[in-house]
């Protein structure tokens, strides 16, 4: 039997590819967007079942009676480095009071399964719960709700932490794609002095990750709350821009201590203990195998 899954996030880079791979797989794939949302992606693909969000509880509620998924995969979010007083109220809309309602929507038509969408920002200097920034608040906000909604709406749910990602058709302002641009402009890069250390994981294995995450919550007893951190390969700047060198063979300028780092800068990732791995999930694409492809997409 076919299984049904609600996708929310899923025009964003790793949701997109999320719903993508679930369709490939034989899901059927619902896509909680927003009306201002850019839907091209999923509207090119008649298979993508598309639902608007309209900012109320009830709303999401027919959605998750039209849809009855086997499971929920929760990924949108606002993202902000630093906000702005006048971010607040959308990033707690967006991060606090839609899951809330989802929750809520899950709860009223008897949908257990929650796979959710966490940040390593939780963990600032390594801490059990530190957050980086108000987004990475937030983010432990919707953890702290699904205490509740586990332990006493019998909903199970799975939390994976992610760190940065990276793949092919990203349109993010990320770190490899960066480094990419001025590979191929061959102008100088102003970045920080480089002592920083990034966590890279390809998207196909982020994806890899929520399947495996789905998977194990059909088997777990009921009222599970579990998280687990998404976590590849480890480079501080310096060297992950002599690894772009290296597979590219062509010259790249970088100015480091061109710009300050940031402020409450994340130096160094949480340091991972065999608790927090998911298990089943393992690290199949390497960061040197697949740069040739998104520095230099077909």
């Amino acid at each position: 039997m076919k299984r049904s899954a609600i996708v929310t996030g899923a025009t964003g880079f790793i949701g997109g590819k999320l719903a993508a791979r679930l369709l490939a797989d034989g899901w059927q794939v619902h896509a909680v967007v927003r009306p201002q949302s850019d839907t091209t992606g999923l509207s090119d693909h008649p298979d993508f079942v598309l639902h608007h969000y309209d900012g109320t509880t009830q709303g999401l509620t027919a959605i998750m009676t039209a849809a009855r998924p086997d499971a929920v995969f929760h990924l949108a979010s606002l993202f902000l480095a630093d906000h702005r007083a006048d971010q607040v109220e959308p990033l707690v809309q967006s991060n606090v009071l839609f899951p809330a309602q989802l929750l809520e929507a899950m709860t009223a038509t008897g949908v257990r399964v929650l796979i959710n969408t966490g940040t390593a920002w939780q963990h600032y200097e390594g801490e059990p719960y530190r957050p980086v920034n108000l987004y990475a608040a937030t983010k432990q906000a919707l953890q702290d709700m699904l205490a509740y909604y586990t332990d006493a709406r019998g909903m199970s749910a799975i939390t994976l932490k992610l760190f940065d990602t990276y793949g092919t058709g990203d349109p993010r302002r990320k770190l490899i794609r960066i480094l990419g641009d001025a590979v191929r402009s061959g102008e100088t890069l102003d970045m920080s002095p480089g002592a920083q250390i990034v966590d890279l994981s390809h998207v196909d294995d982020v994806v890899d990750a929520f399947l495996v995450a789905a998977e194990r919550l059909f088997v777990v007893p009921a009222g599970a709350n579990e998280t687990y951190f998404v976590s590849g390969e480890r480079y501080d700047l310096r060297s992950l821009a002599t690894l772009v060198r290296e597979v590219t063979g062509a010259p790249l300028a970088v100015n480091f201590g061109g710009r300050p780092y940031r402020e409450r800068e994340v130096m160094e990732p949480i340091v991972l203990q065999h608790e927090h791995h998911l298990p089943g999930w393992a690290v199949t694409r390497s960061l040197r195998d697949t740069l040739p492809d998104l520095l230099y997409p077909a």
